[in-house]
């Protein structure tokens, strides 16, 4: 029986020959050239990796590969392993902020992954166009977004981590202001994420071929935007381990947040400005600050809100013992003891997964910038260790370092 879009006209020998592929009941294709009358029975839909009958060669839809059996289940049960424990942490040691950042990273890499088992689940020998190996597109889709937007939650993480370490120990040797920490770089990772899950949203739902690439460019640009934000951070790091190690408090910190005070009520209802001089030392920041200020300059916390000038009193500089952090519930605080060897072991954690995410990040932004079928996009051992494996090693080595270590309830 002839089949649609079967037909196609070769050159062959300097003159037009017409090929028809039909299928026989035992599932052989037999080419037949209609001006010789010679048949040629080939391989067809029984051998795993058949080629296509018009190329000779091997065509596949997607993914330009036929994703790992082994390595798709591997990694589903790695993930899943690694969400079921970060959940199961985060709440034994009530370290609440760890859910909607590692369990939800390493929940979205186990869907992401079972995108993957969906597409060779439904792994088929197309007999159109002579043969294309595809697959069900929504699990294409599926892992391509959860794959590439979950290490941004893992930066969150690193975020959070590295504002709490600020902020309790301390706070008075970055330049940016230590309340606005975790929530500039919060923000700015969610920027990245809005922009990866909206690229990955029009490749999903393109018509055509261009379509597609488009999202994938939009998926680039977020992910080279998190590279930017992850940059910025690593200079804030740096600028703080040196400082604190040095005893060398900023003379300024900055609040990229400082105009929302204009918004607030608290902020209209102030009416008095006083202009003195002001001697401010405490364990967490031991400044002299001379400048014009508002009543509400100071915190509760016992650092200068941003906007102030700030005079070092190298003398009284000591580091803090006992700090104060984020409760759990009613507004309460909870004081930490964090040992100097706490914070060597967090810092080293944000290092080597900041690493990792950076890794991960820039091999990302090269394969979508070559398209869905570059070299890069279509060697699968290629995106196993630049992506599963880096992750699945961030996954883990947070839930064996966990943050409790340093900040749990328990």
């Amino acid at each position: 029986m002839e089949l649609n879009g079967a037909e196609s006209s070769l050159v062959l020998n300097n003159h037009l020959s017409t090929l028809n592929l039909r299928t026989e009941l035992i599932m052989n294709c037999v080419l037949t050239d209609y001006e010789t009358g010679i048949t040629t029975p080939v391989q067809c839909n029984t051998v795993n990796g058949s080629v296509n009958l018009f190329t000779g060669q091997v065509t596949y839809q997607n993914y330009g590969y036929e994703p790992n059996h082994a390595a798709a289940y591997a990694f589903i049960a790695l993930y899943a392993l690694g969400f079921v424990a970060h959940l199961v942490l985060g709440i034994w040691r009530k370290c609440w902020w760890t859910l909607p950042t590692l369990a939800a990273g390493a929940a979205l890499e186990t869907v992401g992954w079972g995108g993957r088992l969906w597409s060779i689940k439904t792994w088929a020998w197309d007999i159109n166009e002579g043969g294309i190996w595809t697959a069900e597109f929504g699990g294409f889709i599926t892992q391509i977004v959860c794959l590439v937007i979950a290490p941004t939650f893992f930066s969150a993480a690193n975020y959070v981590l590295l504002g709490r370490l600020i902020t309790n120990t301390g706070p008075s040797y970055v330049s940016l202001h230590p309340q606005s920490f975790s929530v500039f770089f919060i923000c700015a990772d969610f920027v990245c994420l809005l922009v990866q899950a909206g690229g990955g949203g029009i490749a999903g739902t393109a018509s055509d071929q261009e379509g597609s690439n488009n999202g994938g460019y939009i998926m680039t640009g977020g992910v080279i935007l998190q590279l930017v934000v992850t940059a910025i951070f690593i200079l804030v790091l740096c600028e703080w381990i040196y400082r604190r190690d040095h005893g060398l408090p900023a003379k300024r910190q900055y609040n990229p947040f400082a105009w929302t005070k204009h918004f607030s009520r608290r902020s209209r209802k102030q009416s008095s400005i006083v202009e003195t001089r002001t001697s401010h030392t405490s364990a967490h920041n031991p400044y002299e600050t001379i400048n014009t200020f508002r009543m509400d300059s100071f915190s509760n916390e016992g650092y200068p809100k941003s906007g102030s000038r700030l005079i070092p009193n190298v003398e009284s500089v000591q580091e803090p013992q006992t700090v104060r952090g984020h409760g759990h519930g009613n507004g309460a605080r909870t004081q930490y003891q964090i040992s100097e060897k706490k914070v060597k072991l967090m810092l080293a954690l944000i290092s080597i997964g900041t690493l990792l995410i950076v890794i991960r990040s820039v091999y990302r932004s090269i394969e979508l910038l070559k398209g869905w079928s570059g070299p890069v996009a279509t060697n699968e051992p290629l995106f196993i260790g630049m992506d599963a494996l880096l992750m699945f090693l961030f996954v883990y080595l947070y839930a064996f370092l966990h943050p409790s270590l340093a900040f749990g309830g328990r």
